[in-house]
């Protein structure tokens, strides 16, 4: 999957078992692994000034009403991060779990990485991930 893909998980699973329909964007992926970020409209948390926002309480990176193919403005939540099987999300595209909505253009795509990429809640192993893809 594309970094910087953006797409809906009817059935995704968040980190306290909770399960709903969330809009994920794709950071990137490596040897059959993807990292992903879930994204929320609700910004009662976060800042908002378009872009990288690591100084908040909850590191995020904002993307301001219609900078993309998203209708609202949006916090793309970078305190938690998922790890997807490339071989599950194919089989859930394929049962209409996950639909695909679009791309983030690649200058937002390379900034979201690139902040993801300094912060403090993302794991080593996705670090790894992550600047596969930056080189």
């Amino acid at each position: 999957m594309t970094p910087g893909t953006l797409f809906t998980d009817q059935e995704f699973v968040f980190h306290d078992g909770d399960v709903g329909n969330k809009i994920l964007v794709s950071l990137g992926a490596k040897s059959g692994v993807i990292v992903v970020a879930k994204t929320t409209s609700q910004g009662h948390r976060y800042g908002a000034n378009f872009g990288c926002q690591l100084k908040d309480r909850f590191p995020n990176f904002y993307l301001v009403k219609n900078c993309c193919v998203l209708p609202k403005p949006t916090w793309i939540c970078l305190h938690e991060y998922y790890e997807f099987s490339a071989a599950k999300l194919i089989q859930k595209h394929f049962s209409g779990d996950t639909k695909h909505i679009g791309n983030l253009p690649d200058v937002i795509t390379v900034d979201l990485i690139a902040c993801a990429l300094n912060s403090q809640d993302i794991s080593t192993a996705q670090v790894e991930i992550l600047e596969h893809i930056m080189t």
